[in-house]
């Protein structure tokens, strides 16, 4: 455990962080030199002469100093992987170690003729690298003190030929170093914090980026020149109704999309495709056969949604002013009915015609009041529904309002469904639905209609269903169900269902008919996913 612990702080130390970087990863390499030095200059006791080089002067002591500068450079690893004392006093401590060790070393050895005086220098040029100005310094002052005391000894207690040159060449060395290695470590140290600051910048950067396409109504992908998706937002892959990952090829996970890029790249020119959900748009990222292609995916239910607000605030203004022209001259009609209705000498005849025309006057009325409710501009405040109570709702105030049995009503509604439409236009669309259903099952035995509430196959958009069991819809009235003024009752507008598929629209939802197995007539709703956008 102790050293599995060991393994991943030294692991750690190779990571790229930036206070790693300045502290704890170069002392890991100073580290490593020491205890590669201290190996060597230990394996040279092992050797016999003339292949050791050093020692001739005391042996016994060098071997003593060798083993204790390996002790101490292993000390000094354990102490790195315990990451105590703190890093400062650690380099200290570890050059002090090195200070003296190679200082009895350099004695043992005959003294500074030997050689072995060069390795204080590297000492401090590498304690030097890794701390403040005023500790480098402090190294080289040590070793320079350390190099004058065995000179001091030698001359006075040894009785031997001073080497005082040497040891002050060997000092001004040690300081020389000391400085030019401080420097060099000052601005390496400004180059990494700046690098370190950059890359902060640079990393926030791509994590805004990231969070802005994420975000994004439209949907995004990167494609590589083999097919493969590297980079997709979260609209992207419910746009294409599947779970999208960079590496995954195209022509496997988006088979539409990807013959749409073929016809794209010989030329053709896209349009919305996959049930009119989305519209695509290429544009190549650089030149070449080899350049990368980001495609944007347009919600073509917002774009039908926009363009359905447009097209109603434009019908407000036109049966406004056809009304306008039309009422006039209709109210006047209809009080010269209602005077004429009134003439005691009016035949029996003449008062069956003039109620027949007092009755067409109030359905003209009732066609004008219709379209200037359709034409006038509809506010969308939408909301996210709970679909199963908020349609419990609805459905008691049509049974409440048209007097119709709760029971007649049979309902079948799945739970946790939601939907954002604005309540008060898909509760229109409701009752006109309900209103035609009951209206056609008259005859049929209870229950007469069912109404349905379920997700869709992608389970990302709930639908309605409503069902009746009366006698259904010929094959030829079907395409024009949703015509405006298209109706099959004597006092009917024919604007019932052609105001519930423009609401529908405003609301990114869809409304078509289609036949139940069980016979009658359905029309089913497909609502917005809670998570698109809804313009106001």
């Amino acid at each position: 455990m102790a050293e599995s612990a060991s393994a991943d702080v030294l692991g750690g130390l190779l990571e790229d962080d930036p206070t790693e970087r300045l502290t704890w990863r170069p002392l890991l390499w100073f580290t490593v030199l020491r205890v590669a030095s201290a190996c060597v200059l230990f394996g040279l006791t092992q050797l016999e002469r003339p292949l050791r080089w050093f020692g001739t002067a005391d042996p016994e002591l060098y071997w003593r100093g060798a083993v204790a500068y390996l002790i101490g450079a292993a000390v000094g690893v354990a102490l790195l992987t315990l990451r105590r004392p703190r890093f400062n006093l650690q380099t200290t401590l570890a050059v002090l170690t090195d200070v003296g060790a190679i200082t009895v070393l350099v004695h043992a050895s005959g003294g500074l003729v030997s050689g072995l005086g060069i390795l204080l220098v590297v000492v401090v040029a590498g304690g030097s690298l890794l701390v403040s100005g005023r500790l480098a310094f402090l190294y080289a002052a040590m070793a320079s003190l350390a190099l004058l005391a065995e000179s001091v000894y030698r001359v006075n207690v040894a009785m031997q030929m001073p080497t005082y040159t040497q040891a002050g060449l060997l000092g001004a060395a040690c300081f020389a170093t000391a400085g030019m290695a401080f420097e060099m470590a000052r601005r390496a140290r400004r180059g990494t914090a700046l690098a370190s600051s950059r890359r902060s910048e640079i990393m926030a950067l791509a994590r805004l980026n990231t969070e802005i396409i994420q975000r994004m109504q439209t949907g995004v992908l990167v494609v590589d020149p083999q097919q493969r998706i590297r980079l997709v937002n979260g609209s992207a892959a419910r746009l294409l109704g599947r779970r999208l990952a960079p590496g995954d090829q195209l022509h496997q996970v988006a088979p539409t999309l990807h013959d749409v890029l073929l016809r794209w790249q010989a030329g053709w020119e896209p349009g919305p495709a996959a049930a009119d959900l989305w519209t695509p748009r290429f544009a190549p990222l650089g030149r070449g056969a080899e350049a990368d292609l980001l495609v944007f995916l347009d919600d073509t239910g917002a774009l039908n949604q926009q363009a359905q607000l447009l097209k109603l605030a434009s019908l407000g203004r036109l049966v406004a002013s056809i009304a306008h022209q039309v009422r006039n001259p209709l109210g006047a009609i209809s009080h010269a009915a209602q005077l004429l209705a009134e003439d005691a000498a009016l035949s029996s005849e003449h008062k069956q015609l003039t109620s027949i025309l007092l009755r067409q006057s109030d359905r003209v009325n009732r066609i004008i009041e219709e379209v200037l409710a359709l034409g006038r501009p509809q506010t969308v405040d939408t909301e996210v529904l709970d679909l199963k109570p908020w349609l419990e709702k609805v459905i008691d105030a049509h049974c409440s309002s048209h007097g119709v049995a709760p029971e007649i009503i049979r309902r079948e509604m799945a739970p946790d469904l939601a939907t954002r439409a604005a309540p008060g236009q898909l509760q229109q669309v409701i009752d006109n639905v309900l209103d035609n259903a009951l209206r056609h099952s008259r005859r049929a035995p209870a229950p007469k209609v069912t109404v349905r509430a379920r997700a869709s196959a992608t389970r990302e958009r709930p639908i309605i269903e409503i069902e009746d069991r009366g006698p259904g819809v010929p094959a030829a009235e079907r395409d024009k169900l949703f015509e405006p003024f298209h109706t099959s009752r004597a006092d009917g507008t024919g604007l019932g269902l052609f105001m519930a598929r423009e609401l529908c629209a405003a609301n990114q939802a869809h409304i078509e008919y289609y036949e139940p197995a069980a016979g009658g007539a359905g029309f089913r709703i497909l609502l917005a996913d809670r998570r698109r956008r809804q313009l106001t």
